[in-house]
C-alpha cells in the first residue's frame, strides 16, 4: 500500500517536471517566432521605406525640372506657361521633405531659396496682393488676380517658416524681413473678431483660409527667430477663434464659412475636405475624439475619391495628410502607391507640381510612421521577452504550476517521507 501511494507521488511529480518543462518548450518557441515575426516586420518595412525614397526622390527632381529661371515654379510644365504662388509654395515644400537616407540636397535648398526671392519679391511689388502669373514670349506676366489674400499669405509664410526651420538660417536676407513683416502686416488688417476675411474687398471668413493662415503663423513662431512674441500672440488668438467660431457644435462639424450652416454632405469639396482640413494642416484640436469621427466619416463616405484610374478633375493629394495625422498607414500607402501607378509615367495635367509637394511630405510622414513602428514592434519584443527570461518569474510559474518531489510528498502523506 505504502509502496504504492510512493510510486503515485513519483509518477505526480515527474508528471509536474513535464508540465513545466512543456512551458519553457512553449515560452521558447514563443520567443523565437516573436523574433521572426520582428525580422520579417522589419525587412517589410526596410523595403517600403526604400521604394517611398525611391518616389521622393522622383518627385523632387520632377518639381526640379519645373522651376523657371527666375525661381518660380510651373504648375506643370515652364510650356504650359503658369504659375500659381499658392500652388507653387506647395512644390517648394515639397523639396524640404527628407528621410534619414534622402536628406535636402544643397540643389533642392537653392531651389527653394531661389523660389522665396522670387515670391518676396513679387509680395513686395503687389504689396501683398499675390495674382496667378504666365510665361508669354518669354516673360513672365500678371494674368489674373488670385483668389484669396488670406491664403495666399499664409502659404507664403508656411514655406517660409518651414525653410527656415529645416536650413536653420537665421541671417535672414533683408527683403526676406521685409517680405516677412508685409505678410504680418497685411494678416493683421484682415482679421475681424480674431479669424482673416478673404481680401479688403471679400469680407468672408473661410475656414481652410484662416488654418492656412494659422499654420503659416504657426512655422514662422518655431522657425528659430528672435524675436516671435507678436507672431505667437496673432497665433494663439487665432487658434482660439477658429475653434470658437467655426465648430458647429449642434451637428458636430466644422462650418466652412463663418456664420453658416452652408453644407452639402455628399460633396466632396469644399464641404467633405473642410472636414479634414485642420487635420491637413495638424491644427491642434482640443477634444481629438470629435477630428477622428470627422476622418472616418470622411473616409467611408469618398471612398470613390482615392487616387485611381477613375478619378477625374485634381488628385486631392493633400488629403493624404490626415491620413498621416491619423496614423492610417494603409489608407497612406494606398494613397502614395496609385499616385505612383497612375500618374507618373505621362505627368499629364490635371498633375500639377503642388500635388507633387504633397506627395513628398506624405513620403517624409509614412517614412516616420514606419520608423515608429520598427521601434514599437522592438520594444514589444524586447519587453516581453526579458520578462519571460527573467529568473523570478520562471520561478513564480514553477510554484505556481508543479511542487517540488518534497511537497508532492507531502501531500499524499508522511508515510512517503
Amino acid at each position: 500500500m505504502h509502496e504504492h501511494k510512493h510510486n503515485q507521488c513519483r509518477r505526480k511529480v515527474k508528471h509536474r517536471k513535464n508540465v513545466m518543462k512543456l512551458i519553457i518548450f512553449c515560452i521558447t518557441v514563443g520567443i523565437s517566432l516573436m523574433f521572426i515575426y520582428y525580422q520579417n516586420l522589419r525587412k517589410e518595412i526596410n523595403a517600403r521605406q526604400k521604394w517611398l525614397e525611391t518616389v521622393l526622390t522622383g518627385e523632387k527632381k520632377w518639381i526640379l525640372e519645373n522651376q523657371g529661371p527666375e525661381g518660380e515654379f510651373y504648375m506643370n510644365g515652364s510650356k504650359a506657361g503658369d504659375v500659381n504662388p499658392y500652388f507653387a509654395c506647395m512644390a517648394a515644400l515639397g523639396l524640404l521633405a527628407e528621410t534619414k537616407n534622402c536628406p535636402i540636397t544643397e540643389t533642392e535648398e537653392k531651389a527653394v531659396g531661389r523660389y522665396l526671392d522670387w515670391h518676396t519679391g513679387i509680395l513686395l511689388e503687389t504689396d501683398g496682393k499675390m495674382g496667378i502669373y504666365r510665361k508669354e514670349s518669354g516673360k513672365l506676366i500678371y494674368k489674373e488676380k488670385a483668389d484669396s489674400e488670406d491664403g495666399y499669405l499664409g502659404m507664403y509664410l508656411f514655406l517660409m517658416g518651414k525653410y527656415l526651420e529645416k536650413t536653420e538660417s537665421t541671417d535672414l536676407p533683408e527683403n526676406w524681413k521685409k517680405g516677412i513683416s508685409l505678410a504680418l502686416k497685411k494678416i493683421q488688417s484682415l482679421m475681424q473678431d480674431g479669424i482673416t476675411q478673404v481680401s479688403e474687398e471679400n469680407t468672408t471668413a473661410y475656414l481652410m483660409d484662416n488654418l492656412e493662415v494659422w499654420k503659416g503663423l504657426y512655422e514662422l513662431e518655431h522657425a528659430g527667430l528672435k524675436d516671435v512674441q507678436a507672431i505667437s500672440e496673432m497665433r494663439n488668438k487665432l487658434q482660439a477663434q477658429i475653434e470658437k467660431l467655426f465648430w458647429d457644435d449642434a451637428n458636430q462639424r466644422w462650418r466652412i464659412i463663418e456664420n453658416s450652416d452652408l453644407y452639402h454632405q455628399k460633396e466632396f469639396y469644399p464641404d467633405g475636405v473642410a472636414q479634414i482640413y485642420p487635420l491637413i494642416y495638424e491644427f491642434p484640436v482640443k477634444e481629438k475624439k470629435k477630428q477622428k469621427i470627422l476622418y472616418e466619416q470622411f473616409t467611408e463616405k469618398f471612398q470613390g475619391q482615392k487616387l485611381n484610374k477613375k478619378r477625374n478633375g485634381f488628385l486631392w493629394a493633400m488629403t493624404g495628410m490626415a491620413a498621416a495625422q491619423m496614423g492610417d498607414i494603409n489608407n497612406l500607402l494606398e494613397l502614395i502607391r496609385n499616385y505612383e501607378t497612375e500618374y507618373c509615367e505621362n505627368r499629364k495635367y490635371p498633375l500639377y507640381t503642388g500635388e507633387a509637394g504633397w506627395i513628398c511630405m506624405e513620403c517624409e510622414k509614412l517614412y516616420s510612421l514606419y520608423e515608429r513602428k520598427i521601434k514599437s514592434g522592438f520594444l514589444f519584443y524586447n519587453l516581453i521577452s526579458k520578462k519571460l527570461l527573467r529568473s523570478d518569474f520562471l520561478q513564480r510559474i514553477m510554484i505556481s504550476v508543479f511542487y517540488t518531489r518534497e511537497s508532492a510528498l507531502k501531500r499524499a502523506g508522511s508515510f512517503c517521507l
